[in-house]
């Protein structure tokens, strides 16, 4: 029973994780959202007319880059490794580090309201999904070896032969 508790746990903390990476990525969008009306509005403020910043490529980019924040999710969920987690934290924070540098440098161009923006929407989650992955190494929730099943169930192991 106890092999029961420490898998569910396990997957607890696993969506715990993956649900903060996504509360990340939310951020990250409505952060990019507001920066992007906030620079079409004083571009139309100024000249009267949208720029042609926005063409089809930077709508491309702006698609990738908001759909690219689902693999940090993602990957504590698909995998049951310590090599998942690490890789969702390590491409998390980097995604995190990279939104919350780029709307500091937006924010003193455009307006303070951008800067604060990317770092209660992006920075805040950023840190929590940090700490959440960093405590799921740590404690120890995360297998070495994910658990070997059958068509029947899971694999029955040996016992060790004392020598």
């Amino acid at each position: 029973m106890t092999d029961m508790t420490t898998e569910l746990g396990a997957q607890f903390a696993r969506q715990k994780v993956a649900l903060l990476w996504l509360i990340c990525g939310l951020g990250s969008t409505i952060y990019a959202t507001i920066q992007i009306l906030t620079f079409v509005n004083r571009q139309i403020d100024g000249s009267g007319a949208a720029s042609a910043a926005f063409d089809a490529v930077a709508l491309w980019y702006f698609g990738v880059a908001c759909s690219i924040w689902i693999i940090p999710a993602l990957l504590p969920l698909v995998t049951r490794g310590r090599a998942g987690v690490l890789t969702s934290s390590v491409l998390g924070g980097l995604l995190a580090v990279t939104s919350v540098a780029g709307g500091v440098f937006d924010g003193m161009r455009d307006g303070i309201h951008i800067a604060a923006t990317a770092i209660i929407a992006v920075a805040l989650p950023g840190i929590c999904a940090i700490r959440a992955s960093w405590r799921h190494l740590r404690g120890g929730d995360a297998p070495v070896h994910p658990v070997k099943e059958t068509a029947s169930g899971p694999a029955l192991q040996r016992p060790a032969t004392p020598v």
